[in-house]
């Protein structure tokens, strides 16, 4: 497990293009538990925000409405193929496996076989720092 996901960031750390990209964000979304109540933030864009979750990617609009104070958000699914340059060349992927570990330990609450994905995913942070 943690062999793959240090050769796929050794690659884009040589490489970073598209196709490395796509297949590093494949690899940390077999990490994430299984629940909708949890997804990795990619990009921040204005009102637009790309996140990964354990169903792929989304692109979420989220605005505050004038009049009320209500937020809004739209989410609209996208393959990963459709990963615009400014994500995969702002791609910050020691913030990812951050938020994956913090993710995980706290999905550790409920199934203490993430402590291993934790501890896995740490390892791997501070063998990258």
């Amino acid at each position: 497990m943690e062999s793959n996901l240090g050769n796929v960031i050794n690659t884009l750390k040589r490489k970073k293009d598209k196709e490395v990209v796509i297949e590093f964000l494949k690899t940390i979304r077999k990490y994430l538990p299984p629940s909708d109540d949890f997804s990795i933030t990619l990009w921040k864009s204005g009102i637009y925000e790309y996140i990964l979750d354990r169903n792929g990617i989304a692109i979420m609009r989220i605005a505050e409405d004038e009049y009320l104070p209500y937020m809004t958000a739209y989410e609209k699914r996208m393959d990963y193929s459709q990963l615009p340059d400014n994500l995969v060349n702002n791609l910050d992927w020691k913030g990812i496996l951050r938020q994956l570990r913090d993710i995980a330990l706290e999905y550790a609450k409920r199934d203490k076989s993430f402590d291993k994905i934790a501890d896995m995913v740490n390892n791997v942070i501070l063998e990258n720092l």
